[in-house]
């Protein structure tokens, strides 16, 4: 059983104690690749992502192969498409304000190739 069970929270609902919340560089990138897996249905473990600072905006770099699964367009077209997407899923799941986002296609998968 935890010391704290049991214990009061000295805040008062709507009430900010000081102090900071940040995020690491590792959780954002884990965040990216989950995105960019399930946008493009392919393995997480199969993107890679990069990150960087674009004069206090983050720049995202994503590396992965394209799935054959759904696949209506052009690879070409699909990745274009997914990346004001990807950007805007992990603006919302992270808070960090996402200055561009680059898609490198690495290779072609199929779709039951990683489940």
């Amino acid at each position: 059983m935890s010391a704290l069970t049991g214990m009061k929270s000295l805040a008062r609902p709507g009430e900010q104690f000081p102090g900071y919340t940040r995020i690491g560089a590792h959780a954002l990138s884990n965040a990216a690749r989950g995105i960019a897996g399930n946008l493009f249905d392919v393995d997480p473990y199969l993107v890679r992502v990069f990150l960087r600072d674009d004069a206090g905006y983050l720049a995202l770099s994503i590396n992965l192969p394209l799935s054959l699964s759904r696949r209506t367009v052009s690879l070409l077209q699909d990745a274009r498409t997914q990346r004001p997407i990807l950007g805007q899923q992990f603006t919302a799941l992270t808070g960090a304000l996402v200055s561009k986002v680059d898609i490198r296609i690495t290779g072609v998968v199929a779709a039951e190739g990683w489940t």
